[in-house]
């Protein structure tokens, strides 16, 4: 009896990792803000709520993001960098750095998701979907900002290889532990 509560124990874990979603915030510190736009929606910090995270429409191509952001302090010899951690791969956004002897606190552009996807070693299908962490610093003589929003590439779990692939095993684990909490149980 108690390996099967083991079993079901270990089964549950599995399956809550799995099935619920991860929760999506944002956070920045440090005299920094901004938005984006992407695909016609407006993201910025007041609006990257838990539920509510920024979408990259993966399986679109040609879409542009435009992008503005700010500091409240001396920006001069900034520096900074933006990455997005999916699965085993570590993907640069952006990253900067000038003299900035003019001290221009403001900054805009645009930003091609098409660019973004060519930076995986897999094609866009095997791109795992999901709910991930982009982070990032800006650094000047005047100060530093951190921060973190949430973003989900946006796409069926089941719209690619490693998608099915996932939901596979996860049905194959769940009738392992399952024969096994009843293995030998018959009588």
């Amino acid at each position: 009896m108690r390996r099967l509560w083991r079993l079901l124990l270990a089964g549950s874990l599995i399956a809550a990792v799995l099935l619920l979603p991860a929760t999506a915030n944002a956070a920045i510190s440090g005299g920094c803000t901004g938005s984006a736009v992407i695909d016609g929606i407006t993201y910025g910090p007041d609006n990257d709520t838990p539920d509510n995270p920024i979408v990259v429409p993966i399986d679109k191509d040609g879409v542009v993001a435009t992008w503005e952001g700010s500091v409240s302090f001396l920006n001069t010899n900034h520096h900074g960098n933006l990455d997005i951690v999916v699965g085993p791969w570590t993907i640069k956004i952006a990253d900067w750095g000038h003299p900035n002897s003019g001290d221009k606190r403001s900054a805009n552009g645009t930003y091609s998701l098409d660019e973004f996807k060519a930076q995986f070693p897999v094609p866009v299908s095997l791109i795992p979907r999901g709910i991930y962490e982009v982070s990032g610093f800006h650094q000047a003589d005047g100060g530093r900002c951190d921060g973190h929003v949430m973003v989900k590439i946006d796409g069926s779990p089941l719209s690619n290889p490693l998608g099915i692939a996932v939901v596979a095993g996860t049905f194959l684990t769940g009738l392992a532990l399952l024969g096994a909490a009843f293995k030998g149980k018959t009588r």
